[in-house]
Order: structure tokens, then C-alpha cells, then sequence
């Protein structure tokens, strides 16, 4: 049990220097006690009455560039940021399938679901607001990249 608790820990700091590499650091301030159910965020992603706010489709050239640039724009709109860039990112492992959330800090502001994706090897994220109110996520789905936005706030 212990070798395995042993493993996570590495696989969690791995990803956190991965992420560090590409400009998101963690927050000091931590994860509030507003930050939304994990399974809620997941569900807000993937369940099956999902739509998307936007699409980009596969099959363009450009996608990453437009996928950072439209889910950049709704993140905006939804207000999904802190003023030191702080939000909340929906982290798990390999292995972890349950995640939780980390307060992290984008001092960069431009491109993040291409160098999330560069850290963590996957194009799929969920981020929250640090006020648990709006999430903006990204999911592959077969033929477009959906950009989801999901507001807390009718939960509560």
C-alpha cells in the first residue's frame, strides 16, 4: 500500500513540474471551499445531455490555434479567471481516475489548453472559477473539439 501511495505522489509531482514547465504554477491561496463537486465538474463535461458552447472542428489546420483561442474567449466571457490569473484545474493521474481540484496561477494568459495539453500529454481539461462558480472545459470528441462552459451557480 505504501509503495503505491509512494508512486501517486510521484506521478502527482510530475505533472505538477510538467505543468510548472509550461507556465502554470501552483496557487499559494490553495483549493477554496467553494470549488465544485469533482464528479459534478466531470459530469458537466461528459454526460450525455451535454452540448457544447463551441466547436472546433478536427479536420481544421489550425485547430490547437483555434481551439486556445475560442475556449481563451469563453473562459473570458464566463469571468473564469482571478486577477493574478488564479482558477481552478481539474487534476488527476493515471491511476486517479476520482482527481480533484488545484489552485493554479496562468501568469502567461494566452494559449493554455495547448500547453496544458503539453503537460499532461492530454487535450482534455476542466477549469473552474477559484469561486466555484463557472467552469470552461475542453473534450475530444470524434470529429470536433468541444469548448463546454457550465455554470454552477443553479446547483446551489
Amino acid at each position: 500500500m505504501a509503495e503505491r501511495d509512494a508512486d501517486r505522489d510521484r506521478r502527482v509531482l510530475d505533472r505538477l513540474e510538467a505543468l510548472g514547465r509550461q507556465g502554470v504554477v501552483e496557487a499559494a491561496g490553495g483549493v477554496p471551499e467553494t470549488a465544485p463537486d469533482p464528479k459534478s465538474a466531470f459530469y458537466a463535461m461528459v454526460g450525455y445531455e451535454v452540448k457544447p458552447t463551441r466547436t472546433v472542428p478536427r479536420k481544421a489546420p489550425d485547430v490547437r490555434d483555434r481551439v486556445d483561442l475560442v475556449w481563451h474567449e469563453e473562459a473570458d466571457r464566463a469571468g473564469l479567471f482571478g486577477e493574478d490569473g488564479e482558477f481552478l484545474l481539474f487534476f488527476w493521474i493515471p491511476g486517479n481516475p476520482t482527481g480533484g481540484w488545484l489552485g493554479v496561477r496562468d501568469p502567461i494568459g494566452t494559449r493554455l489548453p495547448s500547453r496544458i495539453a503539453a503537460a499532461t500529454g492530454n487535450r482534455e481539461f476542466i477549469a473552474a472559477s477559484l469561486d466555484g462558480r463557472r467552469m470552461c472545459a475542453v473534450s475530444v470528441e470524434e470529429y470536433d473539439d468541444w469548448i463546454i462552459t457550465h455554470s454552477f451557480e443553479t446547483a446551489r
